[in-house]
């Protein structure tokens, strides 16, 4: 399997920080991009692409939760038979069996679905730019320069390509099994 491609571009990273095109270390901003989008993905535990995927599901109270985001269903089978579409509906990411389905009493069903990002949602690609920027700006790993009158003292976390806390708990919310509702992430099927 090929390595996942970085979040952000070089050329991305640039505007985040307000320089000209190329005006960034290319070599090393590649290579934080690299390590930051590793850092997000493995904080996410979500790859942020596109893919297909096949597994055996529980029904739980009628309904299945394949990993989402839910993109489209291919086929749902139940007890070895498949599904046709009146049997099955797919409702902001579930879905739902059919009443003729549910009275055999399916503990399991194989589902196969394409799921994931098509694009790098906004949040994501900016936690992984103000990892790599608090690195770029900082490559000495200061904790304080002064020249002259200006001082400058920088945060801990601009140490190295590492994620805040506050980076790592807005992830959460795209962890399989992360469900959405107005106030968040919230429990439940």
């Amino acid at each position: 399997m090929a390595p996942l491609p970085p979040l952000a571009t070089v050329a991305e990273l640039e505007k985040w920080l307000q320089v000209d095109p190329g005006a960034a270390p290319q070599g090393a901003a590649q290579l934080a991009l690299d390590v930051a989008s590793g850092l997000v993905r493995g904080e996410a535990r979500c790859p942020f692409t596109v893919r297909d995927s096949t597994a055996s599901l529980p029904v739980v109270d009628g309904t299945v939760t394949p990993a989402g985001p839910v993109l489209s269903v291919q086929s749902v089978t139940v007890a070895g038979e498949d599904l046709n579409a009146s049997q099955w509906d797919l409702e902001d990411g579930v879905i739902a069996l059919s009443r003729s389905v549910l009275d055999r009493r399916p503990r399991r069903a194989v589902v196969k679905w394409r799921h994931g990002y098509a694009t790098v949602p906004a949040d994501v690609k900016g936690i992984v730019l103000d990892a790599v920027a608090r690195a770029i700006v900082n490559p000495r790993y200061l904790r304080q320069e002064s020249t002259g009158q200006r001082s400058l003292t920088f945060a801990t976390e601009s140490f190295t390509v590492s994620l805040s806390q506050l980076e790592a708990d807005k992830l959460q919310r795209y962890r399989p099994g992360a469900r959405f509702g107005p106030m968040g992430r919230i429990s439940g099927r």
